[in-house]
């Protein structure tokens, strides 16, 4: 009957209250059963102690040793059950912790007029920023989608789904469904009324005008639109293309089979234009710029006009994972170990934000957003201010050899960073 209750109360600590105080109320439980225990085994002595006395003196030491080996047992049993409820609760209450609140607003908040930033899109659309959450990626769960409340930093998977590029768009989250074939799909803010807008598989989405535009990997990579409830959908540029970034008035891409070559064309697919030679990825368009990690110059970052005028070189480290926003760029440097990077526009001002590793780096609600691996694998997904202060956990590896059996096997490496 005691364990009974203790195992109820147990259940009830470990999920309702915070971690701390589950644990206050389990220790005292278990001390005053202890004490009970005890009790009760000191009684049953004093009550035979009369009996006792005509035992001799070395049974009456047998007695007592026997009681107190019983006793002992209980107590390591209990202390042994009190750990391991201890330790399963605290993996529970640890999995989403609530985030730091609020954020200040510096500028860094998304425009509300495209579903995504471009700098964001090049680093496959792990981030998004709505009206009331921020949405992430998780990695840890093989890609679900999970909501940061603006107000209070609480976490929630709301998607179960394997999901890349974000886009959120009048109160809507579109996404590319991996764990469907690619297809796209959408939620509203909070993760319901789930729909399949389209049974197209689709890199690269991005959403303006009412318009979502994406690169069709089941037609060869060519560019195709569509309205936002997957209605008219059409091909609009013939090319075999990824790392599409689409603005107000044209769309720039590279052409997988002119080497990699940085393209444009108008909105209807129309007036193809090359912008450059060079064999180019991680495509950012910012403030009459197009930003580009050059692999023809070691992937070193240039800059250059949609005109193709003003080509210049900013950044000389080998650079991955480029965005482009606001004042600053952000990189990953791998001439330092792959540390997140920040430079002036013109590239001046170079300093490290990181002392770790960092991949895929979005922004949203004034922050960056930074992914670190281990081996290859997964570690944990940071968010910092973008002068480098104000780190926060957002999510990290709980237990590699669950999370090794029980999410979709999808490393870094398993979507191209365009």
């Amino acid at each position: 009957m005691q364990a009974r209750t203790l195992c109820g109360f147990f259940k009830r600590s470990s999920t309702s209250e915070s971690i701390p105080l589950a644990k206050f109320r389990v220790c005292v439980i278990a001390m005053v059963w202890y004490n009970k225990k005890s009790k009760n085994g000191l009684s049953t002595l004093n009550e035979t102690e009369e009996s006792n006395r005509r035992l001799s003196a070395p049974a009456e030491r047998s007695l007592l040793n026997i009681k107190m080996k019983k006793m002992k047992r209980i107590a390591i049993v209990a202390i042994a059950l009190l750990m391991i409820i201890s330790m399963t609760g605290c993996k529970k209450e640890m999995e989403l912790q609530p985030l730091k609140h609020p954020v200040p607003n510096i500028g860094y908040g998304l425009p509300e007029d495209v579903g995504n930033i471009s700098g964001n899109i090049a680093n496959s659309g792990l981030v998004a920023e709505g009206d009331n959450y921020i949405y992430y990626v998780d990695l840890y769960k093989g890609g679900s989608i999970v909501s940061i409340n603006k107000l209070n930093g609480e976490q929630k998977v709301i998607v179960s789904d394997t999901a890349r590029y974000l886009n959120y768009y009048k109160g809507t989250l579109y996404y590319m469904n991996y764990s469907d074939k690619g297809y796209i799909y959408s939620v509203n803010q909070i993760g319901e009324e789930k729909k399949l807008i389209a049974e197209v598989p689709a890199y690269d989405i991005n959403i303006i005008n009412d318009t979502i535009y994406f690169t069709h990997d089941g037609d060869n990579s060519y560019i195709y639109c569509m309205n936002l409830d997957g209605k008219n959908l059409k091909k609009i540029v013939e090319k075999s293309s990824w790392g599409l970034a689409v603005t107000e008035d044209r769309m720039y891409f590279i052409d997988r089979y002119d080497n990699e070559k940085l393209y444009s064309a108008s909105l209807d697919g129309s007036d193809i234009k090359k912008v450059c030679d060079d064999s180019a990825r991680n495509i950012n368009v910012w403030d009459g710029f197009i930003y580009y990690v050059n692999r023809s110059d070691d992937d070193k970052v240039y800059r250059i006009r949609p005109d193709g005028t003003g080509r210049e070189l900013l950044i000389e480290d080998d650079c991955w994972h480029l965005n482009v926003y606001q004042d600053y760029i952000f990189y990953s440097n791998y001439d330092q170990d792959g540390f997140v990077y920040r430079t002036h526009l013109d590239g001046s001002g170079k300093i490290a934000l990181t002392t770790e590793p960092g991949k895929y780096i979005n922004i949203a609600d004034n922050r960056l957003y930074y992914f670190s691996e281990v081996s290859g694998e997964y570690k944990a997904t940071y968010r910092i201010h973008p002068n480098g202060t104000q780190k926060e956990t957002v999510n990290y590896r709980k237990d590699k050899k669950k999370e090794t059996e029980e999410t979709t096997s999808i490393t870094f490496e398993t979507f191209s960073v365009g």
